[in-house]
């Protein structure tokens, strides 16, 4: 029976049983088929188990790293160094006595017969150095060449390792291959070669998903590569620089019996890495943590028993999310499914601690998709409800968030989620004594005036009014819908506002009637926006938290710098390539402990900047640095030429009152403002 006929011949409830059977063998097909996009998400929450969850973990104490770092070049000379330099490590590491020796660096060239031979020397002496190459592959991966250090250096080595690192295809390291086979001949990696070295291990087979490594099975996968237990960030290995060594300025007994490393650090030198703990992790760290893999045994398992593991879990939370979906309301359903996927991955991830990779991902998803295609389908009988929300709600409600009601009537529950959103607070300057000195008659008509003709600003910018407060407006923007622009909306509706005024006050002057000057805060943060109140009595959409706290404390800046709009840092942020702003404070204002950054509206981005942000630009620089004689200066300099200017006698004033009680040593040039 196809599906047309099961929801025809069966019950809603049938038909849904259905579907969520449906999604959980779509989401088993995906994790058959390797969905590109499923995988590099999985691969990422690879990376977020090591470096967000687990963190770094202690290393093997034998590994340590001599370091080609940049202190080293600037000491002993451009890189590449002669071999003589090499000879020297190798002579001062002999008192030393190491358990070997492993380069992550090789040397293909002759630079001339006595410097070579002497490094062969050495390095026949020292009999425990294992010298790099390198492997070049065709389309087909296949060995087509490859690059390793002169023949008489390599015959006086104890080993030959390879040193190559084949990123995924995001460009991490999570594996590494311990052989490549070139001719018939297996070559061992450079950590695999020093995990032998230190065990005593002159040999190693190579079998299905393992390598064999004496008594120690290594599991790798069916390309014979080793997903990597990485122990931690660069630098999480002990470091030895290659210049305190040859110039015998460091003490190498805590070397002796170690396994060392010899490779580059110095970002000049081109040999970084992306690993998930870091996007700049030298080469030389990822061969230690694959010689520390296999030294500690702390490997990570992901053969068949971990997809069959995934199997079960994808048919099990898939199949448990629908029976929770069944079961209970959606409201409900919801936070359920959701525990159960957080359930769900705090097992992935404590079986990732015991070494286990088992998916992150196909097993939540299943519960997801057999919520959203199980669920919805029953709940499908919601679309009689949204007509019940308008009827309800378009009385007091604009007709876009009736409309976004009506596609999701569950946003009119009581509550809400976290929106950023652009918040802006207006208000009429002197508004209280002009209505002592005005009859209520004319003051409802001049309020109702100057209200309705914002009102349409804010609606022509896409905002949404939220409440009148007497004479001040709270407006936001980037809620109930949402708006990628919304902080250069509200930014260009203050701009308007502002033009707004002058023909306004033009207009009432001519009138006869007094004029109104506002003012206003705009700042941009997350909010929680959604229906706040009591259901069936009275509930409205609106925005709630401390960005619509903010946005009237810089209402409040604005009063007390003699500005038209304040913008917050955050705002500013978002907009200054299309604004332009004169920076005014970094203000901690009341309540808050966290200083902010506030800044002046002065206009658009193509108007040309004007004399006095110049001015009060370097002005402010003198300032903050503490020249306090230079700032007054200049600050008065201003206020010759542009005496109106409240913010530069502000700062005259803050300059006169530090010259006569200095500021204290940690002096932070933040104001604290604590009045409201």
């Amino acid at each position: 029976m196809d599906l047309g006929q099961a929801l025809q011949g069966r019950s809603s409830r049938a038909a849904s049983i259905l579907l969520a059977i449906v999604s959980v063998l779509l989401v088993t097909l995906l994790y058959y088929k390797q969905n590109a996009f499923l995988e590099g998400f999985e691969a990422r929450t690879y990376d977020l188990r090591f470096k967000s969850l687990r963190g770094p973990i202690t290393p093997h104490p034998d590994i340590a790293i001599i370091t080609i770092d940049d202190r080293s070049i600037a000491e002993l000379g451009r890189f590449p160094w002669s071999r003589q330099q090499y000879v020297r490590l190798l002579e001062r590491l002999e008192t030393a006595k190491p358990r070997a020796i492993l380069f992550d660096v090789f040397f293909p060239e002759v630079e001339n017969a006595e410097t070579d031979q002497a490094l062969a020397e050495a390095i026949r002496r020292a009999g425990n150095v294992v010298l790099a190459t390198t492997f070049e592959f065709d389309r087909q991966f296949r060995v087509s060449g490859s690059t390793g250090s002169l023949p008489q250096l390599e015959r006086a080595a104890a080993g030959i390792g390879h040193i190559n690192l084949i990123p995924e295809e995001d460009g991490v390291n999570r594996r590494n291959l311990l052989q490549i086979e070139r001719d018939g001949k297996a070559v061992p990696s450079l950590g695999l070669m020093a995990a032998m070295l230190s065990l005593g291990e002159k040999q190693f087979s190579a079998e299905s998903f393992r390598v064999q490594l004496g008594e120690r099975s290594i599991p790798v996968g069916r390309d014979g590569a080793l997903w990597i237990n990485y122990t931690g960030a660069p630098g999480n290995y002990p470091r030895y620089a290659f210049a305190d060594i040859v110039n015998g300025r460091v003490d190498l007994a805590p070397l002796r019996g170690k396994t060392v490393f010899l490779g580059a650090t110095a970002l000049g030198i081109y040999d970084m890495r992306v690993t998930p703990f870091h996007a700049n992790s030298p080469g030389v760290e990822v061969h230690a943590a694959v010689a520390d893999d296999i030294l500690s045994q702390r490997y990570i398992h992901r053969t068949g028993l971990q997809s069959l593991f995934d199997l079960v879990m994808i048919v099990l939370v898939g199949g448990l999310s629908y029976y929770l979906t069944a079961r209970m309301r959606l409201h409900r359903a919801i936070p359920a499914v959701l525990l159960l996927g957080a359930a769900y991955v705090g097992l992935s991830y404590w079986l990732f601690l015991q070494g286990q990779w088992v998916s992150m991902v196909y097993p939540p998803l299943a519960a997801t998709v057999a919520l959203l295609v199980g669920g919805g389908f029953r709940y499908m009988v919601l679309e009689r409800n949204a007509r019940e929300m308008r009827a309800m709600f378009s009385s007091y409600l604009s007709s876009k968030l009736v409309s976004q009601l009506e596609k999701n009537p569950g946003a009119a529950r009581i509550g809400g989620d976290n929106r950023e959103v652009t918040v802006m607070f207006t208000d009429i300057k002197g508004f209280t004594a002009f209505s002592e000195r005005h009859k209520p008659q004319v003051v409802v008509a001049r309020l109702n005036e100057y209200l309705g003709a914002m009102v349409q600003l804010i609606y022509a910018h896409d905002g949404t009014v939220d409440k009148f407060m007497g004479d001040g407006i709270l407006a936001y923007w980037g809620a109930p819908l949402a708006q990628p622009d919304h902080a250069k909306r509200a930014v260009a509706c203050a701009l308007a506002m502002k033009q707004l005024m002058i023909e306004l006050t033009a207009k009432w002057q001519q009138q006869g009637v007094e004029p109104f000057v506002i003012r206003g805060g705009i700042q941009t943060g997350d909010v929680v926006a959604g229906n706040i109140g009591s259901r069936g009595q009275k509930m409205e959409y609106t925005v709630i938290g401390d960005t619509v706290n903010q946005a009237s404390r810089l209402e409040g800046m604005a009063k007390y710098f003699g500005v038209d709009f304040v913008v917050g840092d955050a705002t500013y942020l978002k907009t200054c390539d299309s604004f332009r702003f004169r920076r005014l404070d970094r203000v901690r204002v009341a309540g808050k402990d966290i200083p902010v950054a506030i800044h002046e509206l002065r206009g658009a981005a193509q108007a040309a900047e004007d004399r006095l942000e110049t001015l009060f630009a370097a002005a402010l620089v003198q300032f903050r640095q503490k020249h306090w004689e230079v700032a007054e200066q200049a600050f008065l300099a201003i206020l010759a030429e542009y005496p109106n200017d409240i913010p530069s006698r502000l700062y005259l004033e803050r300059c006169l009152q530090f010259k006569a009680v200095p500021v204290s040593t940690d002096w932070d040039g933040v104001f604290n403002r604590q009045d409201k």
